[in-house]
């Protein structure tokens, strides 16, 4: 019997129908859903159950020539043929015959009332299930039987079961869609969502688990369970899908992950595409090639065809399902078809298609990224050679793709260079265009490469002075000053060194005199900088040098002036491609301290502009990073339901990330899961960060840190932990990060009686605290004091501090420990109380784990948690977060996932995860069923406040 994945709900409600006609009372089902959507394994189910419970059963499935020969699915469905062995059969179908001839009587009404009398008699004998799957190929004699005993339902033990796509390829007459869809059950199959797809490629690999990579790979089917079938059986026959954890998971292998799509599934899927006609399926490989999404225009200046000739072609593709619309876009339905048109393209003309598209966008001044899309995928096509026309325009234009979109630029560049000669003008500007890609990608070691080969080569004054710049940043960005000190001040002896490098140069200079603590000499460079770029109006010197300022400033404890700084620094950047790193990283700066300052509705609002920023115009790399100081953003302010929806969000992007960012998605990843207590993924992102938390850099290293602590606390080893803490603040910078982890290692450190290791740390932050008077950092100090010296009123202040402040983790934390030195010193009625309010706030985290710790740590005082606030709900409406609940009210309201990120300040992927967050929470498959609950929620607390308004 067909499994059933996803489709649990909708096979419960037919199989509640079935129940109905067996019990003599009839009815209707419109059943509908795209092709390959699991009708098919439903009306096998229910056909199986309706014979179980002793009913007749008739079935058929139309299929797009049924219409082109009266009643012949009806005829199928009743088993009629001229050689049944009932002569009343063989009777309908002579008459249907003789009804061809010329001059004959129209045998079609007759034979209609006849059929409709043989499923009466038959439903005299016993119920009658009626099913027909693809109905909307029937012809209308047929529709018009179904319409006639449509009619009958209420009368007779009779259940008609019509199972159509959502979009008939032709029309149907009129009756069938207002009489009889408006009196059936309508039951609407959407895709799939990412479990059930998970659960049913599980069930084909004989696994339980399905890893990211082979995740990633079966969303290009959509959702739709024969796609993921057909995706799934042609991986392993490739040889694609590898079994991991004892053949409990099922991944991709690293050097398949996200492979081509197999030769076969691809004609076979093509070749199912043939009930569209030839130029609509022309026309939709010509959309291939402009990815999964596309506008309209791309695509009439891609075929070079006038928009009144795509009309016809476009809304056939939309009617038969293959496009959807997506707001002012196209996009196709699956993926897969979309992989499967572009694959079964010939080599050859895919080559030369993407080239024709590359100059049709060019020549209309469309987006330069678009066009550097098409010659990078005529590139990865074939090993081609470019014509001049393409490397004019990549040396034209080589710069700004940089910004735009540097993975594409650094393949083209590379390309095109290898292509030129030595004395070939273009290539010089080509070098200096993949320089600075290399730079945008932040890939330091093959800048330096390049630029230092450039400079040994090149006579040209202005090229020389851009290569300098990117060499000295190269060497910079990997703490190499000395080098990169020496390169600057190379660079600036030099004569005809051109004017906007040298004020640049200067900007770096003062970085490299900062890092080295040399402010005076900071000072100095910066001043020259913003003498040399104010005057060429140079936004990107002005914003570095800014930038130096205001880390000088926060430095020297001026943490308000740095932040107008920062503001300085972000007015002069404005919105120039160019910009977006140093602006995303002033921004960052800025957020970091306006929360410091306890400024957080101004910090809230910065990481907004991050985000959008981060959003439309930075690279993967860049937004991982975005993503993930929203990530610890929402972790700290207590968020966590928010911070993980970025985490989740940010995953895909993790091999473009650097090795610190890694470290830091993995490292809070394992914090949240610690804890809330899940195991699995606490110990999963261990693993993934690797043994050795703090190799060569604290940089990103401070949750992973924290969770080793509470590794070792739940493994009751916490001389571990104060050992592995200690060694980090050794090693470690001063007025860094390690505030954070701080108050953990003295805790850890007091309670298994290591006095100097707590002491180390107390005064490590206290050193910290006095360099920059951040309140953060100033409450760690406070409450490593108090927890060293056993003194409540430090940790009253500290928590006092972290409340104001609006960090309720640390908040939390403080008051357990607070309450554990009261009860210590017998004030056992203040520790209760201040004990009731940590575990309030962990009880709302859902910090399940610091919940059991505090439980432990005050139980040998006698003293017991009030069991107040009930644990949050996790599942139905109570169990969303704030945000959730904006994100399902604007669901409600019809904004598209864009719109919604639009509104929130947030990103479009990262409202993809809360929207799968809503529906796994509420327990529905779509988000029509989430706008129903939210209307009906706000609805309810609409009548509530008119109550209490009332009262």
């Amino acid at each position: 019997m067909p499994e059933i994945f996803g489709r649990e709900s909708e096979l419960r409600r037919l199989l509640g129908l079935v129940g109905d006609v067996a019990a003599k009372r009839g009815g209707a089902v419109w059943l509908e859903g795209e092709a390959g959507i699991g009708k098919t394994a439903l009306l096998a189910r229910i056909t199986v159950e309706a014979e179980r419970l002793g009913c007749q059963v008739f079935d058929a499935a139309a299929d797009r020539l049924t219409h082109r020969f009266p009643l012949r699915v009806v005829l199928d469905c009743l088993g009629i043929s001229a050689r049944a062995a009932d002569g009343t059969y063989r009777d309908i179908c002579a008459q249907l015959r003789d009804g061809n001839q010329p001059d004959s009587v129209d045998p079609l009404p007759a034979a209609v009332e006849r059929l409709v009398g043989i499923v009466e008699r038959s439903c005299a004998e016993a119920p009658v299930v009626m099913v027909i799957d693809d109905i909307h190929w029937a012809d209308e004699a047929s529709l018009l039987v179904w319409h006639h005993l449509s009619r009958l339902v209420e009368e007779l033990p009779l259940l008609l079961v019509a199972a159509a796509r959502p979009s008939r390829p032709r029309s149907d007459p009129g009756f069938l869609q207002q009489e009889y869809r408006a009196a059936a059950v309508l039951l609407s199959l959407p895709p799939l969502d990412a479990e059930a797809v998970a659960r049913l490629a599980g069930h084909l690999t004989e696994t339980t688990e399905i890893g990211p990579a082979m995740r990633h790979t079966l969303d290009r089917a959509g959702g739709n369970p024969l796609y993921v079938r057909e995706l799934v059986d042609a991986l392993s026959r490739e040889g694609h899908v590898a079994k991991r954890d004892g053949g409990r998971l099922a991944d991709l292998p690293d050097e398949a992950t996200d492979p081509p799509l197999p030769r076969s599934l691809a004609e076979s899927l093509t070749s199912r595409l043939s009930f569209v006609g030839t130029d609509t399926l022309g026309l939709l490989r010509m959309a291939a090639l402009l990815g999964q999404t596309f506008s309209v225009t791309d695509l009439r200046k891609v075929s070079e065809r006038p928009v009144v000739t795509l009309v016809g072609a476009v809304e056939e593709a939309l009617t038969a399902g293959l496009l959807v619309e997506a707001g002012p876009r196209l996009a196709f339905q699956h993926g897969l078809i979309r992989h499967a048109l572009y694959e079964t393209t010939p080599t050859a003309l895919r080559v030369a298609l993407h080239n024709q598209a590359a100059r049709a966008l060019a020549e209309s001044g469309a987006p330069i990224e678009r066009v550097g899309e098409q010659l990078r995928a005529s590139l990865a096509i074939d090993d081609t050679e470019f014509d001049d026309g393409c490397l004019d325009w990549l040396a034209h234009n080589g710069r700004m793709l940089a910004h735009r979109a540097p993975e594409s630029a650094t393949e083209l560049l590379s390309a095109a260079i290898c292509l030129l000669p030595t004395d070939d003008a273009r290539r010089e500007a080509l070098q200096a265009a993949k320089a600075r890609t290399l730079v945008v990608l932040g890939w330091p070691e093959q800048a330096q490469a390049l630029c230092e080969r450039v400079l040994a080569e090149t006579r040209d004054r202005r090229l020389a002075s851009e290569m300098s710049w990117h060499l000295a940043w190269s060497l910079a960005v990997r703490g190499l000053d000395e080098q990169a000190a020496e390169v600057i001040e190379r660079a600036l002896r030099t004569p005809g060194f051109e004017r906007p490098w040298l004020a640049r140069m200067h900007a770096m200079l003062g970085q490299v005199m900062l890092i080295r603590g040399e402010f005076e000499s900071a000072n100095s460079a910066v001043e020259q900088a913003l003498s040399e770029a104010r005057p060429i109006h140079d936004g990107f010197a002005l914003g570095l040098a800014l930038h130096v300022r205001a880390a000088a400033l926060a430095r020297q404890c001026d943490l308000a002036g740095a932040v107008d700084c920062y503001d300085q620094a972000r007015a002069e950047l404005g919105d120039a491609p160019e910009n977006t790193d140093l602006r995303l990283l002033v921004l960052g700066n800025r957020m970091v301290l306006l929360f410091g300052l306890g400024r957080v509705d101004e910090a809230e609002s910065a990481l907004h502009e991050m985000l959008a920023i981060a959003e439309h115009t930075a690279t993967p790399s860049q937004l991982a990073s975005v993503r993930l100081s929203a990530a610890n953003h929402y972790y700290t302010t207590g968020r966590w339901e928010d911070a993980v929806a970025e985490l989740d969000a940010v995953v895909e992007l993790a091999d473009r990330m650097t090795r610190q960012n890694r470290r830091w998605l993995h490292g809070l990843s394992a914090l949240i899961a610690g804890h809330r207590e899940d195991d699995e993924t606490f110990r999963r992102q261990l693993a993934a960060a690797g043994d050795d938390p703090s190799p060569d850099s604290q940089e990103g290293a401070e949750f992973l840190l924290l969770s080793k602590g509470i590794q070792a606390e739940v493994e009751d080893a916490p001389e571990q932990a104060v050992s592995l803490l200690t060694e980090a603040l050794l090693r470690g910078e001063r007025f860094g990060t390690r505030y954070i982890w701080l108050p953990l290692l003295v805790r850890l450190a007091m309670s298994t009686g290591d006095t100097a290791a707590g002491t180390r740390a107390a005064q490590a932050c206290e050193d910290d605290a006095a360099v920059g008077a951040v309140p953060n950092i100033v409450a760690a100090a406070q409450h490593c004091r108090g927890l060293l010296d056993r003194e409540p009123v430090a940790v009253r202040a500290a928590a006092e501090i972290y409340r104001t402040i609006n960090q309720p983790p640390r908040h939390a934390q403080a008051l357990e420990d607070l309450a554990v030195l009261l009860a210590e010193r017998g004030q056992l009625t203040a520790a209760r109380a201040e004990y009731a309010r940590a575990a309030e706030i962990y009880t709302e985290l859902g910090a399940s784990w610091d919940l059991r710790r505090a439980d432990a740590r005050l139980r040998p005082h006698r003293l017991r948690r009030t069991r107040g606030r009930r644990p949050r709900a996790t599942t139905g409406w109570d169990s969303l977060t704030p945000t959730e609940r904006k994100v399902a009210r604007l669901v409600a309201d019809g904004l598209a996932n864009p719109d919604i990120a639009a509104t929130l300040f947030s990103s479009r992927r990262t409202i993809e995860v809360h929207v799968s967050h809503i529906l796994a929470k509420l327990g529905v498959r779509s988000r029509v069923e989430v706008a129903v609950i939210a209307m009906r929620n706000a609805t309810n607390a609409s009548r509530d406040g008119n109550k209490l308004t009332s009262r």
